[in-house]
This record gives C-alpha cells, sequence and structure tokens, in this order.
C-alpha cells in the first residue's frame, strides 16, 4: 500500500531556494502520495502544534514531514517512511558556540545531552534526541502525545529544554524511541558573520 505523507514547510515568509527546487521535484518521484504545505504561524511552538493538528484531522495520512525552511532533506527522506519507525529523522546538524555539531543525541547519567559517537556508516541508530528541522513523526505518536511542541522552563523561567528535546522527552517517557539513519544527510544553512568562522576555526 502506498504510504501517504503530509510534508509541513515551516517558515517566516520565505524558504531557501535549494529547498524549493527540492520540494518541486517530491511529487514526481512516484512511490508515495504527498501534500506540501507551507505554514507560518508565530511563535514557531504554535506553529509545530497547529500542523500536527491540521495533520490529524487529514486522516488519509500515515506520515508527517516537517523541514525548516533553511533545511535541505537529502533527495530520498521520503524513503525514512519505509523504516516504520514513530521518530525519525537525517543527520540534521547546527551551528553553535562556534561549533559545527550533527544534532543526533544521548543523554547522559546526570541528564545531559551529548552529541551521540558514531563512526558514519552505522546507518539507522537509536538515539535520544534529534532535532526537529527535519523530523518524520507517525500518526500513532502524535494522537498519544498532547500538544507535543512546547519549551520546558526551569523554576527560574530560563529554557532548559528546546521544541525538539522537550518532545524527544516526552515520546520517550511515552515508550518511544528516536531513530536517526546515518545515511541521510540534510543540509542546514545559517547565516553566520565571517569573523566567527575565522575565530572558530583559529581555536
Amino acid at each position: 500500500m502506498t504510504k501517504r505523507i503530509y510534508i509541513a514547510v515551516l517558515n517566516q515568509g520565505d524558504i531557501r531556494v535549494e529547498l524549493s527546487a527540492f520540494l518541486h521535484e517530491l511529487p514526481f518521484q512516484g512511490k508515495y502520495d504527498v501534500a506540501i504545505t507551507y505554514p507560518n504561524e508565530k511563535p514557531i511552538s504554535n506553529n509545530r502544534n497547529k500542523i500536527v493538528q491540521d495533520f490529524l484531522l487529514k486522516k488519509e495520512f500515515d506520515y508527517l514531514l516537517m523541514i525548516d525552511g533553511d533545511i535541505i532533506p537529502p533527495p530520498n527522506v521520503l524513503n525514512l517512511a519505509d523504516f516504520q519507525k514513530d521518530i525519525i529523522s537525517p543527520v540534521c546538524f547546527i551551528y553553535q558556540k562556534s561549533v559545527v555539531a550533527p544534532l543526533t543525541l544521548k543523554m547522559g547519567k546526570e541528564g545531559q545531552y551529548t552529541v551521540a559517537e558514531f563512526k558514519g556508516y552505522e546507518g539507522l541508530i537509536e538515539v535520544d534526541a534529534v532535532g526537529t528541522g527535519c523530523m518524520m513523526l507517525s500518526r500513532k505518536v502524535l494522537e498519544e502525545i498532547p500538544a507535543p511542541f512546547a519549551d520546558v522552563f526551569d523554576e527560574h523561567g530560563v529554557r532548559k529544554f528546546g521544541l525538539d528535546l522537550a518532545f524527544c522527552r516526552k515520546a520517550k517517557a511515552k515508550g518511544y524511541k528516536v531513530f536517526c539513519h546515518l545515511d541521510y544527510i540534510a543540509k542546514h544553512y545559517v547565516k553566520v558573520d565571517l569573523q566567527t568562522i575565522y575565530g572558530a576555526l583559529a581555536k
């Protein structure tokens, strides 16, 4: 049976040209039935939760694929549906504190997240958290987690976990597993001052 995938491209008015070209080609792959929408609500937590509600109302779709406007998924990203995982992501990179790192995280004994160690050819791996920049979710997991995307704050009102980590924590608490496939690599475009890059490389 052909899988049906609802694709939400989150944006604030524009997306990468490369992403636009990628999305144009998707329906012609023929392997899956897809629908593409471009929600731009604010704040981002509201946007993601409204996307989930829209998806849940569209009973004909099996999976929700969320893509941020600055992410370019691998051409075969829809094939992630074939693994039949409730939460799965390609490798997505972030630039934070002068470091580029894959957002494939494992939780340590003290509850802190660190980048999972891997050689790069393991294929499908289980992790504790992935980013929401390019994430495929099953209908089942979204039906079981109300208001899935919300930041977590400490007693001082300081954000402790962002939407991605908070969602993965909720899902794991419900017994779901989180996966990343190392053969699927997404591109992430960010605006960074060249002086910042120079300083990072000089360290």
